[in-house]
């Protein structure tokens, strides 16, 4: 398979009908470790670039609340790169501890995949935007939707697991979990979230 723009958008609009076996191509592609960790990083790059041109077309004030948040394409790049690698861990580890045959390579690719589909959609998004603004919201909550669609189906397809209403309600407790530790931990360290927002 070859990693064209062109083959790429087909392969995202298939990844909708067929997640699992857009799932099955990429881990068949065997791709060496660093093209995958180069993935993430690009995928990452082309978020943030998106978000920082969306904050301008909205013209969202850096000194509000979003703007604090993702006004730093510096922050918002290591906050993303984050919970992506803790996403890829959580799923390839824990994944396993309940019985799944998968590894973290492959979920770190999965997860880079699910994030670089959303990444066309912002695209989308940001039309729509300019020429229905309403519509971006709708968009917006798709996206959302389309996430966790997409990684439930390829976490299933990862560990070989047959039920993907388990594999769901997995990661749902999963994010909590995570989001409940970070609380923990910033809260141990005297960070607020409205500082963080600052």
């Amino acid at each position: 398979m070859q990693l064209e723009l062109k083959s790429l958008v087909m392969l995202a609009r298939e990844s909708v009908a067929d997640p699992r076996g857009v799932a099955r191509s990429l881990m068949a592609m065997n791709l060496p470790m660093e093209a995958r960790w180069l993935g993430m990083a690009v995928t990452v790059a082309l978020s943030v670039l998106l978000t920082q041109l969306a904050l301008l077309v909205m013209q969202v004030p850096s000194g509000g609340q979003l703007g604090g948040m993702m006004g730093s394409p510096a922050s918002a790049a290591a906050t993303q790169l984050g919970i992506m690698l803790a996403l890829s861990l959580g799923i390839g580890h824990v994944g396993r501890m309940l019985g799944g045959k998968g590894n973290f390579p492959d979920a770190l690719l999965l997860v880079t995949w699910a994030e670089f589909v959303l990444v066309l959609l912002q695209v989308i998004q940001m039309v729509a935007a300019l020429i229905f603004p309403f519509s971006s919201v709708l968009i917006g909550f798709a996206g959302v939707a389309l996430f966790f669609w997409q990684l439930t189906q390829f976490t299933a397809e990862l560990h070989g697991f047959t039920n993907p209403v388990k594999v769901f309600f997995g990661l749902l407790a999963g994010f909590f979990a995570a989001a409940f530790a970070l609380v923990v931990v910033l809260s141990i360290l005297g960070v607020s979230p409205a500082e963080l927002g600052a």
